[in-house]
């Protein structure tokens, strides 16, 4: 556990796992189509009740062994109350899982974000302010199209936990900040549906018009970041101006 909490970061082992509450759910594994009775921590006695947090903090990153980073408001946590699982139906799991009650909680098991909530393979966790971090990342510039907007809510629902944005987001996959510079809107969208990872592989296409406002939005950060990197021009001299005009007018 790190990140924005007093006194940290604290360590995740075994034995301070297994000496927090525990406790069972019972939910479909989206991925691997796996039902099961998933036991192990509950993860909001080890991110919310146990952890002194700093002001603000109010999502939860998981790190995952695939370099995901993915965002968990800790609301959410809080009311859904998943699990640091270790155990399905009674067996050892190979590595940890957050496990949500997919059975239990209506809606859950068709929202498009569960299903990057389904963390596997969990090496830390780390308390951090939304606004700070996911907040400016997925910020639309001012004059960026309706579309823009939309594909920022697209881009942090689906994309952000294993592609970076703006210093934010995982690296199982590239940084998408300038991929517009190289890649149309429509060869983006041939690569999303090509078997891509939290695209795909959800219950239904998202389509075209859904990664068009995913290119957008990437389009106006570049259109932005580029514009901000340039140096400011420089500022002229009146006097120097005046004698330029003067030189100019000469017959």
């Amino acid at each position: 556990m790190r990140g924005a909490v007093k006194g940290g970061p604290y360590p995740l082992g075994r034995a301070e796992l297994a000496a927090l509450p525990q406790r069972t759910v019972h939910g479909l594994d989206p991925e691997s189509g796996r039902a099961a009775t998933w036991e192990g921590t509950a993860l909001a006695a080890l991110v919310s009740d146990r952890v002194e947090r700093t002001r603000g903090a109010d999502v939860v990153i998981v790190r995952t062994r695939d370099r995901r980073a993915i965002p968990i408001p800790l609301t959410l946590i809080r009311q859904l109350q998943p699990v640091l699982a270790d155990r399905a139906d009674g067996q050892p799991l190979p590595e940890r899982v957050i496990a949500w009650p997919t059975f239990d909680q209506r809606g859950l098991e068709t929202d498009p974000r569960a299903r990057l909530w389904w963390a596997r393979g969990v090496v830390a966790l780390e308390l951090a302010n939304s606004f700070t971090t996911y907040g400016r990342a997925l910020a639309v510039p001012d004059g960026a199209p309706d579309g823009a907007r939309l594909g920022a809510d697209r881009f942090g629902a689906r994309c952000i936990g294993c592609h970076r944005v703006r210093k934010a987001g995982g690296e199982a996959g590239p940084n998408l900040s300038r991929l517009t510079d190289r890649m149309t809107a429509d060869a983006l969208y041939a690569r999303m549906r090509t078997g891509h990872p939290g695209w795909s592989d959800g219950p239904e296409d998202p389509g075209p018009s859904a990664a068009r406002q995913v290119w957008s939005f990437l389009r106006a950060v570049a259109a932005f970041e580029g514009a901000s990197d340039e140096p400011a021009a420089a500022e002229k001299d009146p006097v120097e101006e005046e004698r330029r005009r003067a030189r100019s007018s000469r017959p």
